[in-house]
């Protein structure tokens, strides 16, 4: 992320939540992004984490993609008052055209839908669909979780404790750009049993 230019995909929660670190988070995510010359690519809305890092990067006159399927725009929970939108059919065709759009992502708690995302970028990259380096923004431990089931994927053989490269689980935005800057993506022969 040193270099400008690139598109950031953040995937996050349409709600703030209940803990206002996770608000803090989002905005030192947009702002940073913003002030590093960088676009966000996010899912369009104006609730909740997405609001608000979107808030923070237009604050900072930032670029930003908003990414969202007609459905939700119909809600009225659209921000299109960015430097571009897109429309798309179906939450699937939003992922794939973020998992298209985007150089990198930071994945901010979230709920059911944050975290499937998370899920699909990860397998994804372990298919070799991408080669984008993808971080859990593990703000108060809120990942923990979910790092704990990758774990038990690995010892239970499920997926090669190698594929562990793949993402980072930090709370530490020098950590995030440290990793971005030196990501490989290299994969492991899944199938070894």
């Amino acid at each position: 992320m040193t270099a400008s230019g690139k598109n950031i995909g953040v995937f996050c929660g349409s709600n703030h939540g209940l803990n206002a670190h996770f608000t803090d988070a989002a905005q030192v995510v947009g702002t940073y992004i913003a002030d590093h010359g960088d676009t966000l690519v996010y899912g369009g809305g104006s609730k909740g984490l997405m609001g608000t890092v979107a808030a923070a990067a237009a604050e900072r006159n930032g670029k930003i993609i908003g990414v969202m399927p007609r459905f939700l725009i119909q809600r009225g929970i659209s921000d299109q008052n960015i430097s571009e939108f897109i429309e798309t059919k179906t939450m699937d065709e939003r992922k794939t055209k973020m998992m298209q759009l985007c150089d990198a992502f930071i994945v901010l708690p979230g709920g059911f839908g944050t975290l499937e995302e998370f899920n699909s970028l990860l397998s994804w990259s372990q298919m070799d669909l991408h080669q984008a380096p993808i971080v859990l923004y593990n703000v108060d431990h809120f990942f923990d979780p979910m790092v704990a089931m990758l774990e038990n994927s690995y010892d239970a053989g499920f997926a090669p404790a190698e594929n562990r490269q793949l993402y980072l689980s930090s709370d530490s935005l020098a950590e995030i750009v440290t990793f971005f800057d030196q990501f490989a993506h290299t994969l492991p022969n899944k199938y070894t049993n």
